[in-house]
């Protein structure tokens, strides 16, 4: 979907408590999944979570085949 910004630390919204996901199979939840997956290999990495783009919600992906930054990690589907 979209590559969002990835919040520092010292930014005061990672404070913040996050709120529990209550309804699934929505496209806003589809929509916040695309844009952490997005995000997260635009970056690089080998996980994400909302808060960290801003979004206080209680999820998170993660998962590689292959990632630079840990060459002897094994892949995570």
């Amino acid at each position: 979907m979209a590559i969002q910004t990835i919040l520092r630390m010292g930014n005061p919204l990672l404070l913040q408590l996050s709120e529990p996901v209550k309804y699934f199979n929505t496209a806003a939840l589809e929509h916040l999944i695309n844009d952490l997956w997005d995000t997260m290999r635009a970056n690089n990495g080998a996980g994400l979570a909302a808060p960290q783009i801003g979004v206080l919600q209680q999820v998170v992906v993660f998962g590689m085949q292959y990632n630079s930054r840990y060459p002897d990690a094994n892949p995570v589907p």
